[in-house]
């Protein structure tokens, strides 16, 4: 039987994405910064999730046009995520920069965000496993896991995350790999019953590469968390002075209740879990706070507050349950 889960509260998430606001033109200058070197790429010629052949972009958001496949609905920028990419953003100089939105909030980040994503899992398989977490980055989701007694490993390519990470854990560690190195792992490996991929699925160069080792693999249970495309991308497309927090810098391409449902066809898995949640609507208020066309600022946020902030989980449950938020987490099993 599928566990269908939906919502979450956002009070304390504003606590931790302070800095959105705080520093949101330094966040787009850094957004655009990537952007531009993701359009320097070869043109993308066929759909991340299915193969077909790219169809035409509708919609340009922030320098990169997007298209939706027609064969399996998933949304796809007009350009390559290549290996120059993502060593580059993920590995290499820019990959600093990466890691520093994981230096601070680490208790909190792990009691707010990462120990809900636990909590759901543990929902949905109910026995004891061993976990093997891909792109771990600073090991949050680990010690959310040691923190329910959930044995875990993780493979991280960030060397700077990767150290922060285990000066954090006492029990799970981090080890630090190149992803492509990773899929020998998940392939050879025979002590997980699950391999977990929080928001990286989409960071893969080769996505189908991963999947051909996961399903030679062992393990029985995938558990992705995957950033959809949803009304924020709307939002985002509108509010050209705030930075872009969905469809940007390393997310290239998102998915849809669509393109998962033919993910989970072409790899033979079935989904038992799904958590639908999104920040649609914090990303709406996050753009309206951050309006220039404000003479009393003091004044408009109050207004503000009473008119959205007030009812901010109530509207974006309305999306939740209608399955058109901005991530989904999802968990899957061998047929």
């Amino acid at each position: 039987m599928k566990i269908v889960k939906y919502s979450k509260k956002y009070n304390n998430i504003f606590k931790i994405k302070k800095d959105f606001f705080k520093n949101n033109d330094s966040h787009l200058k850094d957004r655009l910064k990537i952007n531009k070197f993701y359009k320097k790429q070869k043109k993308r010629k066929f759909c991340k999730n299915c193969k077909a052949k790219i169809t035409k972009p509708f919609i340009k958001n922030f320098l990169i046009g997007y298209g939706i496949c027609r064969k399996c609905g998933h949304l796809n920028g007009e350009y390559e995520d290549t290996k120059r990419f993502t060593e580059w953003l993920y590995s290499s100089g820019e990959g600093k920069n990466y890691a520093k939105a994981y230096l601070n909030d680490f208790n909190s980040r792990v009691k707010n965000i990462y120990l809900p994503k636990v909590e759901f899992l543990k929902t949905i398989i109910k026995k004891k496993i061993n976990l093997l977490d891909i792109g771990s980055g600073g090991g949050h989701f680990l010690k959310g896991l040691e923190i329910k007694n959930i044995n875990a490993v993780g493979l991280e390519p960030n060397k700077m995350l990767t150290v922060l990470g285990n000066k954090k854990l006492k029990k799970n560690k981090l080890i630090n790999i190149d992803l492509n190195e990773s899929y020998n792992f998940v392939r050879e490996q025979k002590d997980f019953e699950m391999v977990s991929l929080i928001a990286v699925l989409e960071h893969l160069e080769r996505p189908d590469l991963f999947m051909k080792a996961f399903n030679k693999s062992r393990s029985k249970y995938l558990y992705l968390a995957l950033p959809l495309f949803s009304l924020g991308i709307f939002i985002e497309n509108n509010f050209t002075n705030v930075f872009p927090r969905q469809l940007s810098g390393g997310h290239t391409h998102l998915y849809t209740e669509k393109s998962i449902k033919y993910f989970s066809k072409k790899n033979n898995l079935k989904i038992i879990g799904e958590w639908w949640f999104g920040q649609d609507i914090p990303d709406l208020y996050r753009s309206l706070l951050m309006s220039k066309n404000v003479m009393d600022k003091k004044v408009y946020q109050k207004e503000l507050n009473e008119n959205l902030y007030k009812v901010i989980n109530e509207l974006q449950n309305v999306l939740d349950r209608n399955k058109i938020c901005s991530q989904v987490h999802v968990v899957f099993k061998k047929l």
